[in-house]
């Protein structure tokens, strides 16, 4: 049977412990000033003890309890010796070893022995160590380190374990992979490890990746948790042909629980120093950002002979802000602001920005209460597409409010919208434009037939500025609409089994009065894209500034398959067509008379016969061309397997318009190994001798271990209509620790169509 030796240790006196012939403290391990680190909300702890419970924890922290299987005791020299399995237990922390000497007079106990030190989640196993018994600080020899729940081990020459939940290591490592065959470590001369505030701090840092150095830092501070904290972030590199290489150091800069912000200056070989930063702010009711960057002189836009500005500054300003107050308000702002028309072509990420014409500045305001709602904006807009003259600019809105009113009711439903707003142009006509909208409907069901008629009453009138001579500045327009929809559903179990099949024939008619509108101006107004949904809508036109006129009746069917054991559709094939019984004179451009009898036939297919394969397809066509009867094909394919697979492949045809291709993967070659790619190209211009059919082409290849990823990611992309923009970039993730390099998660994830950048 094991003695227990219970020992009471009061302490008294204040004076320096030797250890090993040496004083250590925290100020010969670090000189400087660290950054203050501020966490969370939810990483503060309550506690909900009494005062008297918190008294006796405090009681019991100076109680050690010895545990040994032999014990012998030198009066003489007031030595107790511990062999065996021996203990060293002090609130939660513990201590085992073989053999242990209890040094009473020096307050203090040397172990020896397979030492081995648990204190909340921290396991420390070492050769030799010494306890003092005063201030509980322990020291190690040659100690490994580990704290499971962090997933954070190392070891070092010599480590210090102090009472304020801190570890100081002398010539250690650091790493979140197994720790007998790392693949990162961070090495440091002197390093501190805080556990309660969750940071690390080291001096001497070298970080190497099997074992091979990429990186050196005088002084590092990294985070042991998921909490934020505030610092310098590793360097980012990256490069293109047209920029050349960059280098970012970023600061991050935690400045509260709900606030926070990324600084990162950096330096473009060919066009200087830049200045990024952006704001993040969090409350139970709002968020929002600020983002600013701005390049000082740019060497490379100044010689470019794009600047038409007095100077070659370069600048780009976002703010972002939403607010939900508790009576169902909610506000809605966004401005940007950018220096010049040719930024997105130099700083963009790719065809989609280059491409982009103009970017929205818009409030708005929304506001719900007893069934109403309403919704009301400021829009407005900076053009930076040099091609884009005074003519083409978007009307500025100043303002627009929008109320809407919908009661269901056993006889009758009835929904009413109004909308007033104030359109403001450069040089084309504008002014005021108010709609309202009264519509009538009720839905009959018998039988698996569902009749549902409804008329509606549209009522816009106008008071416009810079009318055209000879138009009045005050039109309208009043247009009675009626619909009849009839659908059927015919559904039947095939041979007792869980798979169902569905045929739904659906009748809808539609008349809309006719009504001149030659005199309204066109504001937000166009003709909808003819798609399958478009057969049953009561306006061919979106917006408020015109109406078809039509007396038509739709003809549609669809099929399909639905499985009762997966609840879901596992195949689905419609296919509809508008017969028209009159001309139609309406139109945006107020000169086109339609005088077809039928519309295009139209159709859409969608195949799922696994949960994570996906087949689809639309179709359009005219059975009354001359020549060439199709007038789109659209068809897209998506395979998502396991561990991130991905397949994606599409073509897209429309008559006149385009003709594009877009194949994209990420695959995993291995359990570690992926590869990423996309091909996307037009096929309109694959004739072009600058090979400009290319829209983008990317191909990359990414490691993933337990511990880090990495990525090396090339990409070519059109940036104009003859242009090209190049780059490589990666990046190096190293779990718990650190990023090295360009991040490109979402770059990966807007390239790939259901790429998922996981947390790491």
């Amino acid at each position: 049977m094991k003695k227990i030796i219970n020992v009471t240790i009061c302490i008294f006196s204040l004076f320096s412990i030797k250890v090993f012939s040496q004083d250590v403290s925290e100020s010969e391990f670090f000189c400087c000033s660290v950054s203050d680190i501020y966490k969370t909300s939810t990483d503060i702890k309550k506690y909900d003890e009494s005062r008297e419970k918190q008294k006796n924890s405090e009681s019991n922290r100076d109680i050690i309890n010895i545990e040994a299987d032999e014990t012998y005791r030198d009066e003489s020299k007031q030595i107790t010796i511990l062999q065996g399995d021996t203990k060293i237990i002090r609130g939660s922390e513990t201590i085992k070893s073989e053999l242990t000497n209890v040094l009473q007079q020096e307050e203090r106990a040397r172990m020896s022995g397979n030492v081995r030190y648990e204190n909340e989640g921290l396991e420390v196993s070492s050769p030799y160590a010494e306890y003092n018994t005063k201030s509980s600080r322990t020291d190690f020899l040659s100690p490994e380190y580990k704290y499971p729940e962090l997933e954070i081990s190392g070891k070092a020459h010599y480590g210090v374990r102090l009472k304020n939940k801190k570890m100081f290591l002398k010539n250690s490592t650091y790493t979140t992979c197994d720790l007998l065959n790392p693949d990162w470590n961070l090495i440091g001369r002197l390093t501190e490890l805080d556990f309660e505030k969750g940071v690390g701090k080291s001096r001497d840092v070298y970080v190497t990746v099997k074992g091979v150095p990429v990186f050196y830092s005088p002084y590092m501070q990294f985070s042991l948790d998921d909490q934020r904290k505030t610092g310098f972030l590793v360097p980012n590199f990256s490069g293109s042909w047209v920029k050349g290489p960059d280098v970012i150091t970023p600061f991050y800069w935690s400045m509260a629980p709900n606030m926070d912000m990324l600084i990162k200056p950096g330096y473009i070989q060919e066009r200087g120093s830049m200045l990024e930063s952006t704001y993040r702010y969090l409350d139970k009711n709002f968020l929002g950002t600020v983002y600013f960057s701005y390049l000082d002189d740019d060497s490379e836009y100044k010689g470019s002979g794009k600047n038409t500005r007095d100077n070659s500054d370069r600048y780009n300003f976002h703010f972002a802000h939403e607010h939900t107050f508790a009576n169902n308000l909610k506000i809605d702002l966004l401005y940007d602001k950018f220096s010049d028309k040719d930024y997105f072509d130099d700083f963009g990420s790719g065809i989609s920005d280059s491409s982009t014409s103009y970017r929205t500045r818009h409030a708005k305001l929304e506001y719900d209460f007893n069934g109403w709602s309403i919704r009301s904006r400021f829009m407005g807009y900076q053009t930076f597409d040099k091609n884009l003259n005074a003519a083409s600019q978007p009307y500025d809105i100043l303002p627009e409010v929008n109320i809407h009113k919908r009661v269901d009711q056993n006889f009758m439903n009835y929904d009413l919208n109004l909308n007033v707003a104030q359109w403001d142009h450069i040089s084309k006509v504008d002014g005021t434009r108010a709609d309202i909208q009264i519509g009538l409907d009720r839905t009959f069901f018998a039988r698996g037939i569902s009749i549902k008629p409804r008329l509606k009453l549209q009522h816009t009138s106008y008071d416009l500025d810079k009318q055209s001579e000879g138009l009045s500045s005050s039109p309208s327009k009043t247009i009675p609409i009626f619909s009849l929809d009839n659908e059927m559903v015919l559904s039947k179990q095939i041979n007792n089994s869980n798979l169902v099949h569905q045929i739904k024939p659906r009748i809808f008619y539609l008349y809309s009065g006719e009504e001149d509108q030659s005199d309204i101006p066109i504001f937000d107004t166009g003709l909808n894209e003819f798609t399958y949904s478009q057969l049953f809508r009561d306006n061919s036109f979106s917006g408020y500034d015109r109406n078809n006129d039509t007396n038509q009746l739709t003809l549609s069917l669809s099929s399909g398959f639905y499985s009762l054991e997966e609840s879901r559709e596992l195949f689905s094939a419609s296919i509809g067509q508008i017969f028209y019984f009159e001309d139609r004179n309406i139109s945006v451009d107020n000169s086109s008379v339609s005088k077809r009898a039928n519309s295009n036939i139209v159709a859409e297919l969608e195949y799922k016969p696994f949960l994570n394969t996906s087949f689809k397809s639309t179709f359009m066509y005219d059975s009354k061309a001359i020549r060439q009867k199709t007038q789109k094909n659209i068809h897209t394919f998506q395979y998502k397997g396991k561990r991130n697979n991905v397949f994606n492949a599409s073509y897209r045809y429309r008559k006149n318009d385009i003709e594009q291709g877009d194949l994209s993967f990420a695959w995993g070659l291995s359990d570690r190994f992926n590869i990423l790619g996309r091909w996307n190209y037009d096929f309109k211009n694959d004739l072009n001798a600058n090979n400009s059919g290319d829209i983008e082409t990317l191909a990359g290849l990414e490691y993933e271990s337990c511990c880090w990823k990495a990525r090396l990611v090339h990409r070519r992309f059109k940036i104009d209509e003859n242009s090209f923009e190049k780059d490589i970039q990666f990046q190096i993730m190293l779990k718990g620790f650190t990023d090295v390099g360009t991040p490109l998660g979402d770059l990966i994830s807007d390239s790939i169509k259901g790429y998922v950048d996981k947390e790491y």
